[in-house]
């Protein structure tokens, strides 16, 4: 990483840069960008990580924006793609870009109940963006918006995940069970919380039990491996779990 930006940072966040790098065998490069990241405010906005089997960037659109805690974030991720070697799903066919969407969807919702105990172990309030995410996403209940049943019920899910993992306050959870229960999904959200978290140590199996849960053709989505080692991708069928 480039010597200014890795000043920025912490010595146990400069530390975990050299172990990514050095285990890769290339740089960490930064790079600014124009374009918004993301708009979940589950993760600092303004970074985004690109990692593939060659290398990694972390992109930012303001240099005041590259923070510690919103820097070893991205590094986190990229330390499981690379050195933990944790897969990603991914659509096998995805012609109009939507498919890539929901696996992004599913992807970070796995990664964030992992990444926000790991960057709690550094010393950061790392559960509180949760909190806010997921009590205004319950707020925001019946969204109305959301019209197609499956499209409701892989909200549900996948909001119920993080805020039975990740979020502690009870108005919260007693919010996110009262829409539940009015969705008639409460059971079904609860078990698929359980059956993630029996199984949170394997990704393979967290992403094999996510699609079960969400209804999603097994044959139409994959696990993508990054290789940094030997600068290739290794693609494998999702297993039944």
């Amino acid at each position: 990483m480039e010597k200014g930006f890795l000043e920025k940072l912490g010595v146990e966040i400069q530390r975990l840069v050299q172990e990514i790098e050095n285990f890769a065998a290339a740089e960490i490069r930064v790079s600014a960008t124009p374009t918004p990241s993301s708009k979940s405010g589950q993760s600092p906005k303004t970074l985004a990580l690109i990692s593939s089997e060659t290398g990694a960037t972390i992109l930012y659109r303001d240099t005041e924006d590259f923070r510690p805690q919103a820097v070893l974030h991205e590094l986190l991720h990229l330390r499981r793609y690379w050195i933990d070697f944790v897969p990603q799903i991914l659509p096998v066919d995805d012609p109009d870009g939507e498919k890539i969407k929901l696996a992004n969807q599913i992807e970070n919702t796995l990664e964030h109940i992992i990444i926000a105990p790991q960057e709690a172990a550094y010393g950061f309030d790392s559960y509180g963006p949760y909190s806010e995410t997921t009590k205004k996403t319950w707020e925001d209940y019946p969204w109305l918006a959301i019209n197609e049943p499956w499209a409701r019920r892989k909200n549900c899910l996948l909001t119920w995940l993080t805020t039975s993992v990740l979020v502690d306050e009870p108005s919260i959870r007693d919010l996110a069970e009262q829409c539940l229960e009015k969705e008639g999904l409460l059971t079904e959200a609860q078990n698929f919380s359980e059956k993630i978290e029996h199984v949170l140590s394997s990704k393979e199996q967290c992403i094999s039990a996510a699609i079960r849960f969400l209804q999603i053709p097994r044959q139409e989505v994959a696990m993508v491996y990054l290789d940094i080692k030997n600068r290739k991708t290794l693609q494998k069928p999702i297993p039944v779990h």
